[in-house]
Order: structure tokens, then C-alpha cells, then sequence
């Protein structure tokens, strides 16, 4: 402990800056900015081909309606987001929405997720986590 030196606060900028930055991954420092209201919203559309189109449309999907579970499970996805990608704030979620609309001209399942909070951050990841389970 007899090598301890105190260093003035602009010192310990400089310092802390060389360590954090140079080569490594950081979460985005939010601390100085004002939470504000904010929505997001992404979708995606999925191809599933005729035979299942049809599979699903008539209710015939061997374990259940993929739908419903989809839409039930894009909560969770929201949720757990922060818990998943390494660099993601974890953030409390005011809304999340999912919705799933068959398109029978091409054998599609179009998907909309959003999602609201007052935060500090953007709710990209959120979305793109939720995207990426789809």
C-alpha cells in the first residue's frame, strides 16, 4: 500500500480512457442522458413455403399453433434481450406488442414487434433480438 499515488480527476480521465478504449468492448455510457419516451417498432416477414402455409393456416402444426406461440414468446425475447447480447443495457419495458399476419399470395407470416419505454437508451436491440427469434 505504500505505492499508492493520488492522481487529480482530469488525470484519472486520461487514465481511464487509455485502459478502456484501446481494444475492448464497452457498454455505451447512458449516465449523462435525460430519459425521454421512446417507441420502436421493426418487422420481418418469414417464407415458410405452401405446404406449411397451409399447416398453419388450417391449425395442423403437430405441436400447436406457431402463432400464438411466437407472439407469446417475442415477450420473453424482449425481456431477456439484455441477458443475451453481451453489450445490451438492461432496461424495464413499459409495452411490447407482437403481432403476426398470414399472407397466403406468397406463403408468408409478416411480423411486427414494438416496443415502449422511458429510457435513456434506444430499444434497437430489443427489436433486432425479437427479429432474429422469428
Amino acid at each position: 500500500m505504500k505505492n499508492l499515488k493520488l492522481i487529480n480527476e482530469e488525470k484519472l480521465k486520461d487514465w481511464a480512457k487509455e485502459i478502456f478504449k484501446k481494444n475492448s468492448f464497452n457498454m455505451v455510457d447512458v449516465s449523462s442522458k435525460k430519459e425521454t419516451f421512446r417507441r420502436a417498432l421493426a418487422s420481418g416477414k418469414i417464407y415458410v413455403g405452401k405446404e406449411v402455409f397451409n399447416l398453419i393456416k388450417n391449425k395442423e402444426m403437430p405441436k400447436g399453433d406457431p402463432i400464438t406461440l411466437a407472439e407469446v414468446s417475442a415477450i420473453l425475447g424482449v425481456k431477456k434481450t439484455s441477458e443475451l447480447i453481451p453489450l445490451c443495457h438492461p432496461l424495464p419495458i413499459d409495452h411490447t406488442a407482437t403481432k403476426i399476419i398470414m399472407h397466403e399470395e406468397d406463403n408468408s407470416l409478416e411480423v411486427f414487434c414494438v416496443v415502449s419505454a422511458v429510457q435513456k437508451q434506444v430499444l434497437k436491440w430489443r427489436l433486432l433480438w425479437v427479429s432474429m427469434l422469428h
